[in-house]
């Protein structure tokens, strides 16, 4: 069972234990200056978006599987993978890479470009296991976890639980952790998807050992170093991979029943689009991030659409781009155990710091919850009896007395929120309505339930079709 510290979200010196969704969380005492100065360096350490990219998967799980493939040219491609049937290429193996064969392109022209390589089908009973093992222990280094096709991730280092010192050692164990699956992990650290996606692609240049770190406030002169051509080899941000390359869950031999963990996330993007967007620039003379930094926001945007204004933005190192979590959970829980039965004031105190918590929680994850339930522990017991009804050994149903031993209930709110002042409001008004004079509380349980995501999936827009002849690009257009 992993552990939490609480210290940085409730500094109070009220003792006790805190549950979120079945985890253990300890509240401690007051701290000092130098532990305040501690723990917002650590927060300040977890600002950043990590890109796990990893290098070859099918092919690297095909040698695995066969190693006399290691070292020669193969393709794993769409259907029966052979050159002369409709299909693309899935992955292609480092000696085909160097042949000039990518992911995505058509069977046929590959074997156009290398006809010795070896064209093979996808396995797809022996990639899902590789697969589902990455998934859990991407969940190991954060809460926040954006899966994309095929085994990639982006991970939100805010929700990561884990003591690391720096962020480049985070990633040097999660990339130790692949290799001893056999993978091999490129991994970027940025601000932002699509620039810690750009850092990873550039991860194993100038003698790194497949981790970049990008500071906050060096984004810009990270991606002015680039080529626009890096474009064409994102994948996961939504500018990337053919929506024609399939994840483990859309193979045909998965069957119709069977749903993946994963759900392609750049389907929306138009690969095509990015595509003409580079060649429409390169035919200026621009094929830099640097030079288009060096273009004005809207001259883009009226020359090539919205689409443009987003590289704009990215070569000025302004990412918008967010990680959305895959599924959001079903409720977020925190729970206080007092060492002593605390009064009605203690109780409300720690309510409003469960509030607060569960609020931090919500937003972190970009998630809003609608259903507030409070459950309290008396220090005497308090007993309910209630009537429900139970099946005999005939099987008829007959009533019997059952007893509980707490109080609470549950308010739906008119919207969903994430914010702190209202989750505590209507959560002390539950308090206010199960608690007695004279009672005294052991434990207190906030609960919200009926959660949403709030922030959408973002792609870069499409570009807009030109139906004329476009100008010279100019600084000052």
């Amino acid at each position: 069972m992993q552990q939490y510290n609480m210290q940085s979200a409730v500094p109070d010196n009220v003792p006790g234990t805190d549950r979120v969704t079945g985890e253990q969380v300890s509240i401690g005492p007051q701290f000092d200056n130098s532990e305040v100065v501690r723990a917002a360096e650590r927060a300040r350490l977890r600002q950043g978006i990590m890109h796990v990219r990893i290098r070859h998967f099918y092919c690297t799980l095909e040698e695995k599987a066969d190693p006399s493939l290691h070292g020669i040219p193969f393709v794993v491609g769409t259907g029966t993978g052979r050159p002369n049937e409709p299909g693309r290429v899935i992955d292609a193996s480092p000696a085909a890479v160097r042949l000039g064969i990518t992911p995505g392109m058509p069977l046929r022209r590959a074997h156009r470009i290398a006809p010795r390589t070896r064209f093979m089908p996808a396995s797809y009973n022996l990639y899902l296991p590789y697969q589902q093992k990455l998934r859990e222990r991407y969940k190991v280094y954060s809460r926040i976890i954006e899966s994309v096709p095929i085994a990639d991730a982006f991970i939100d280092l805010r929700g990561c639980e884990l003591v690391f010192d720096t962020p480049v050692a985070l990633a040097e164990r999660l990339c130790a952790e692949v290799a001893e699956m056999g993978l091999t992990a490129l991994i970027g650290i940025a601000n932002g998807k699509a620039i810690a996606e750009l850092a990873a692609l550039m991860s194993r240049k100038d003698g790194r050992r497949g981790v970049l770190y990008v500071p906050p406030g060096r984004e810009a002169s990270f991606v002015q170093t680039l080529p626009l051509s890096m474009l064409l080899q994102m994948r996961a941000a939504g500018t990337g991979i053919p929506g024609a390359l399939p994840d483990l869950a859309d193979s045909p031999e998965m069957g119709s029943g069977t749903h993946g963990a994963v759900e392609s996330k750049s389907e929306q993007a138009d690969p095509v689009a990015v595509a003409e967007l580079v060649a429409h620039l390169r035919d200026f003379g621009i094929t830099t991030f640097a030079q288009v930094a060096n273009l004005t926001e809207e001259g883009l945007v009226r020359r090539l659409g919205r689409l443009g204004g987003w590289v704009y933005l990215v070569s000025q190192g302004d990412d918008p781009s967010l990680v959305v979590p895959d599924v959001p959970p079903l409720s977020q829980n925190a729970r206080i155990r007092f060492q002593h039965a605390v009064n009605a004031d203690e109780a409300c105190a720690a309510i409003r710091k469960l509030a607060d918590y569960l609020s931090g929680r919500l937003q972190e994850q970009r998630l809003k919850g609608q259903a507030i339930a409070l459950i309290l522990w008396p220090a005497r017991q308090v007993r309910h009896d209630t009537r429900k009804l139970v099946m005999d050994e005939e099987g008829d149903e007959v009533a019997v007395t059952a007893t509980e031993e707490t109080l609470g209930g549950q308010m739906i709110l008119s919207r969903h929120t994430d914010e702190a002042d209202v989750i505590a409001h209507h959560s002390l008004m539950l308090f206010a309505h199960y608690h007695r004079t004279g009672y005294y509380y052991l434990q207190v349980q906030l609960r919200i339930g009926d959660i949403i995501t709030t922030t959408p999936a973002y792609y870069p827009p499409p570009s807009r079709s030109r139906g004329r002849l476009t100008r010279k690009l100019r600084h000052d257009s």
